[in-house]
């Protein structure tokens, strides 16, 4: 069996503790048209990546097209599965997608349930809590702060650790595992959009909701101020008046307030450092980004 990794930098892991067979590693901030080009060329059984960069690669194999002929399944690590990115996967390739939760200062936290999209909390190497604003527990289906406390880290423990990111506590798995559940990881407080009337939230930008108006690329909103958002758009050509309406009528129902929202054209919207890929950009968080 074959892999593939696109990814920012750095050696697979995983051959340190058990042979996985052969690999291949291209970085991520190459140009995916030339991603494309080399997976096909690649043809593994695996692919990993992050997740806006395998929905940019599914949108590309879709557009312009490509048979791999030994795909299993693709793996997303390192951001929050967008909605439709699972249902894109299964349309292009017909794989099914396997995301991993972790952080780079504790590891691997949870990992996808085999029999359903949930987490299991990998309770062997971290007591993880989903607290409220209280610092208590949250039941199954209510939001809150992910806080860890890694068993294992001897060098520099970590205790009640929280890593600024947001999850959905989850019901007990029929699976049987008996592992703590996390039914979706949502992302760090700053990809929160906070609205003028003090409330936050995170919005949601599926795909559909900016290719269905016109051909975008590529997509990114800046809250820039409390009642305006930039709207930095990758495409061929202007919008129309029409188009411009539709996108801010859309955006605006998925932010939940009637933003101004001034779009910025631009030929390519980089990642981050890291590699890393944010579409949205909350109020007072710049651009810097990790």
């Amino acid at each position: 069996m074959s892999a593939a990794w696109s990814a920012n930098s750095g050696d697979d892991q995983r051959a340190m503790v058990y042979k996985t067979g052969p690999g291949a590693l291209l970085d991520v901030f190459e140009d995916i048209e030339q991603q494309r080009k080399w997976v096909i060329e690649q043809d593994p059984h695996y692919l990993q990546t992050y997740p806006s960069n395998l929905r940019a690669l599914a949108t590309c194999f879709a557009d312009r097209g490509g048979r791999l002929t030994n795909l299993r399944q693709v793996r997303t690590i390192g951001e929050s599965v967008p909605e439709g990115l699972r249902g894109q996967c299964r349309e292009v390739w017909d794989v099914p997608l396997i995301d991993m939760y972790s952080a780079e200062e504790v590891g691997y936290m949870a990992l996808q349930c085999p029999d359903h999209d949930h987490y299991h909390v990998q309770s062997e190497s971290v007591v993880l809590k989903i607290l409220d604003d209280d610092g208590k527990p949250c039941p199954p289906g209510r939001v809150g702060r992910v806080v860890v406390s890694v068993l294992h880290n001897f060098a520099m423990p970590l205790i009640r650790y929280e890593i600024m990111d947001h999850a959905e506590a989850g019901e007990p798995c029929p699976c049987g595992r008996g592992l703590p559940v996390i039914r979706r990881v949502l992302g760090k407080q700053r990809h929160m959009i906070l609205l003028p009337d003090g409330t936050k939230h995170w919005p949601c930008f599926p795909p559909h909701l900016w290719t269905q108006v016109a051909p975008i690329r590529q997509y990114q909103l800046v809250h820039r101020d409390p009642t305006s958002i930039e709207a930095r758009i990758v495409i061929d050509r202007k919008l129309t008046d029409a188009e411009t309406a539709k996108l801010i009528a859309n955006l605006n129902k998925s932010l939940g307030h009637p933003f101004t929202i001034d779009f910025k054209y631009m030929d390519r919207i980089e990642r981050s450092k890291s590699g890393k890929y944010e579409e949205f950009v909350g109020l007072d968080q710049g651009e810097s980004r990790a």
